[in-house]
């Protein structure tokens, strides 16, 4: 029963959709629905595999990617509950795991596993489940797959190689190798740079969608994924489309890649967190309040179930020392209990809003210190749901990668705000 609640609870994060972001209009989102089309075909001995390899000329692109999430997105967490049965390299749930690989890996030559389409019996049922007959018979072992290709996550070839080819936004004027010159000879320059770019990439293919917040849709939105009180895990797009952001052209790149940068950055880094919200803190006597306001996400400030921030407010006596009994908290997410069945609280900040935390503070030490501090969990939900799983006795996870996942997750919290009133 563990097993079977654990797996709809992580199917349910991953995705366990089709490709939900065509029901978003648009002509040009059309393309991108139909460049996001999953698992991403076989790319046929394309040399652009390996971001190792892109990072030879793209050093800047390559390092940015490196430290982001991205980079990581075929982690110890999903590692650890993609477990292969005795067969070693191949997972125990292969629908369980293409759900998954629908974003966190989404080539074909990612998977380990692949549909059957042949008609042509694959493996024994036996073989994969302990001798039950089950969905698994519908998959083939894939003779494209890359263990390598695999475990670089979201990386280069995921969003820039289709049909062995390399796709990308259109050039910058006043980008490039000296691309700076004016009129005729500015043009001149940008075609012959252009004609470069093709050359090292055999074939480069310039697509404006690239630009667009539709890109990033394809995972960030997920309508047709698991709902919880009506609403669906993974909204962001959606939230983005409805705010002023959205009106004003400043789509998910703007932020989260300024400058083309592939960073990546969002709530697990203090200073993309900082420049998104403001904090206010005040008191007059015995009265104090913070206010939180939203006033550079451009979505609800968390987006996901997984986060959470935790507002603290708290009395020093006259040695700078904690008065236990004074403590009071409020929290700042959307969350929901391990099995997905109820959601305990929505408390996220939409684009323009605020979140405003009360203190009163008690006669018994009103000319005492008060302290406000705000942090926060970017990682509250999976840390709770790897020690749940850490205490469990199934046997169906990798134990060494549920812990490793699980010391990242007690590890990325931090102070983002302390103010002494």
């Amino acid at each position: 029963m563990r097993k079977k609640v654990t797996l709809l609870v992580f199917s349910a994060l991953c995705s366990l959709i089709v490709l939900s972001s065509v029901a978003i209009g648009g002509e040009d989102f059309l393309s991108v629905s139909e460049y996001w089309k999953r698992p991403v075909p076989l790319q046929r001995n394309s040399n652009f595999f390996y971001p190792e390899e892109c990072g030879k000329c793209h050093k800047s692109q390559y390092g940015d990617w490196k430290d982001s999430l991205h980079s990581k997105a075929v982690g110890p967490g999903l590692l650890g509950q993609l477990t292969g049965t005795d067969l070693k390299s191949i997972p125990n749930d292969p629908q369980f795991a293409q759900s998954c690989y629908f974003c966190h890996a989404p080539m074909e030559e990612q998977a380990e596993m692949i549909e059957n389409k042949s008609g042509v019996r694959g493996l024994p049922p036996q073989a994969l489940s302990g001798g039950q007959e089950s969905e698994k018979d519908n998959y083939i072992k894939n003779p494209n797959f890359d263990n390598k290709l695999k475990l670089s996550g979201v990386s280069c070839a995921v969003c820039h190689l289709r049909e062995g080819k390399i796709y990308g936004p259109p050039l910058r004027k006043g980008k490039g190798q000296g691309a700076r010159g004016k009129g005729s000879g500015e043009k001149s320059q940008i075609s012959n740079l252009k004609s470069q770019i093709k050359d090292a990439h055999d074939g480069f293919i310039e697509k404006d969608f690239f630009e667009k917040a539709e890109f990033c849709a394809a995972c960030h939105q997920l309508d047709e994924g698991y709902e919880l009180n009506g609403k669906v895990l993974t909204n962001t797009y959606r939230e983005w489309k409805k705010s002023i952001y959205s009106k004003n052209n400043i789509t998910c790149q703007n932020c989260h890649m300024p400058d083309r940068q592939h960073l990546f950055r969002g709530i697990h880094d203090p200073e993309m967190v900082k420049r998104g919200i403001t904090i206010n803190a005040v008191r007059e006597g015995s009265n104090a309040r913070l206010v939180i306001t939203n006033t550079g996400v451009g979505h609800f400030f968390p987006t996901y179930v997984t986060p959470v921030v935790v507002i603290k407010g708290v009395m020093l006596d006259k040695n700078d020392k904690v008065i236990a009994r004074s403590m009071k908290e409020a929290f700042i997410g959307r969350k929901v209990n391990l099995d997905l069945s109820k959601e305990i609280f929505d408390t996220r900040i939409p684009p323009e809003k605020s979140f405003e935390f009360d203190y009163t503070v008690s006669k018994s030490y009103n000319s005492g210190k008060l302290v406000f501090e705000v942090w926060v969990y970017p990682d509250e939900f999976y840390n709770r749901f790897y020690r749940d799983l850490l205490k469990g006795k199934n046997g169906g996870f990798d134990g060494k990668e549920i812990e490793k996942a699980f010391k990242i997750t007690e590890k990325s919290g931090y102070r983002l705000f302390r103010e002494i009133l």
